[in-house]
């Protein structure tokens, strides 16, 4: 597998998470979290109501709020990537 391949196939991973929120239908708010190496990097959460996404970076502590799920989807991917380079 090739390293754009890779990338591409880490990007569908979140995008089959996130969609799954969208689907889910047994809470307003739905919260999935995501790692590397077992460690919690960060935290998404999805308001089925007003269709927000917010995502928790633990690392820098900070949050970024949007309404795109390929943006959010992006910044997950970016996230986790930085994430893995300081170990």
């Amino acid at each position: 597998m090739t390293l754009e391949e890779t990338h591409m196939s880490d990007l569908n991973q979140i995008l089959n998470r996130l969609r799954a929120m969208i689907d889910s239908n047994d809470n307003q708010y739905q919260t999935r979290r995501f790692d590397a190496f077992g460690i919690e990097a960060l935290r998404v959460e999805y308001d089925q109501l007003t269709r927000i996404w917010t995502i928790h970076e633990h690392r820098e502590v900070r949050q970024f709020q949007f309404d795109d799920i390929d943006l959010v989807a992006i910044e997950i991917y970016d996230i986790l990537h930085d994430f893995k380079l300081i170990f």
